[in-house]
C-alpha cells in the first residue's frame, strides 16, 4: 500500500440489528455474539447506542475486546451533552462518557457530536468552549442541522472554528431518501434531516452519513459519487469513514459492502473487507439485489 494513501473504513450505525440474524450474521449467533460477527465482516460503527445512554468503561472495554486491532468505534456523545444541556454545564456527562471511550484504546475513532436543529450559529461560542474544553488529541466530527450553518458565509465561519478546535466536520447526504417515492423512505423522512449536501473535507478526517435509497437502482444516481469523492480523499491521505444506513435496515451491510468493493475498484491498494475473507455461508445471501 501507498504510504501516501488514506484508509476507508465502512459499516452502519448499529451492530446489534436483529433482523440481520441469517442475513448478514450466521443463522444462530447469539446476542452477546453480535458485536465480534459484526466486527469480522465491516470495519467501523456509529454505536448510535451512546447517544441515548452513557456506557460504562467496562462495557466499553468488553466492546474492544470483541473487535480485531483494525476496528474503529465513531461513537456519539450522548443527547444530555448535545440536546439537552446544548454544551453548557456539562462536564460531568461528558467526563463519563470520555471515560467510557477511553477505554476503547486504539480501537476510538472520531466521535461524534450531533448537535440539535434548533443549534444555529449564536450558538457558536458555546460550541467553541466545548471544544476547546476536550482532551488534547481527541478527535470528534461535527454534525449541524440548523438550516442557517449551510449558508456560504456561516459554513465558512463554522469550518474556520472546528480546524482551529481540531475538529471535522459530518457529511449528511440525505438526497436518496428525500428523492425516493418507496413506502419505507417516506417514513423515514419523518426523522432524517433535509440539509444541503456539504462535501469539503474539514482535517484529516472525514465521516461520511450517506442515507440511502430503499431501493437500489435509485442510489445509482449519487453512489459512483461518492466513490470518486472518497477515492480522491484517500489519495490526499484522509481517513475515510463511510456509514450507511438505510429505512430497511437489512440492506444497509450491504450498501456498506458494495461501496467499499466500488472504491476499492477504482484504488485497489485498498486491502479487501474482512467480510470477504471469510468462507461463505450458504444460510446467509452473499449479495443483496444490486447490492
Amino acid at each position: 500500500m501507498s504510504s501516501s494513501l488514506g484508509f476507508l473504513c465502512t459499516g452502519c450505525a448499529i451492530w446489534a440489528y436483529e433482523g440481520w440474524t441469517g442475513n448478514f450474521y450466521p443463522a444462530g449467533t447469539p446476542k452477546d455474539s453480535r458485536l465480534r460477527a459484526y466486527a469480522e465482516r465491516l470495519t467501523t460503527v456509529e454505536g448510535n447506542t451512546t447517544f441515548y445512554a452513557i456506557p460504562s468503561a467496562q462495557t466499553a472495554a468488553r466492546w474492544a475486546a470483541d473487535t480485531p486491532d483494525h476496528f474503529r468505534f465513531c461513537l456519539k456523545f450522548p443527547k444530555i451533552i448535545s440536546h439537552e444541556r446544548r454544551l453548557i454545564e456539562a462536564d460531568p456527562p461528558n467526563q463519563a462518557f470520555l471515560k467510557a471511550t477511553n477505554a476503547l484504546g486504539t480501537r476510538r475513532g472520531p466521535l461524534m457530536l450531533q448537535l440539535p436543529p434548533s443549534f444555529g450559529p449564536r450558538a457558536l461560542p458555546d460550541l467553541r468552549r466545548f471544544l476547546d474544553g476536550l482532551p488534547q488529541g481527541l478527535e470528534v466530527a461535527v454534525e449541524v442541522r440548523h438550516r442557517a450553518w449551510f449558508e456560504p458565509q456561516q459554513a465558512q465561519v463554522l469550518n474556520k472554528a472546528l480546524i482551529e478546535a481540531g475538529a471535522g466536520r459530518v457529511t449528511f447526504d440525505s438526497r436518496p431518501v428525500y428523492n425516493s417515492a418507496a413506502p419505507e423512505a417516506i417514513l423515514a423522512q419523518e426523522k432524517k434531516p433535509d440539509v444541503p449536501l456539504v462535501t469539503e473535507a474539514v482535517g484529516d478526517f472525514v465521516l461520511v452519513r450517506y442515507i440511502s435509497s430503499p431501493i437500489p437502482e435509485e442510489n445509482e444516481a449519487y453512489l459512483p459519487d461518492w466513490v470518486g469523492r472518497v477515492a480522491a480523499w484517500l489519495r490526499e491521505g484522509k481517513r475515510v469513514y463511510f456509514f450507511a444506513h438505510c429505512p430497511i435496515e437489512s440492506h444497509s451491510p450491504h450498501i456498506a459492502r458494495d461501496f467499499y468493493h466500488r472504491v476499492r475498484a477504482v484504488q485497489p491498494d485498498l486491502a479487501p473487507l474482512p467480510w470477504d475473507l471469510l468462507p461463505p455461508d450458504p444460510q446467509v445471501p452473499q449479495q443483496l439485489g444490486l447490492f
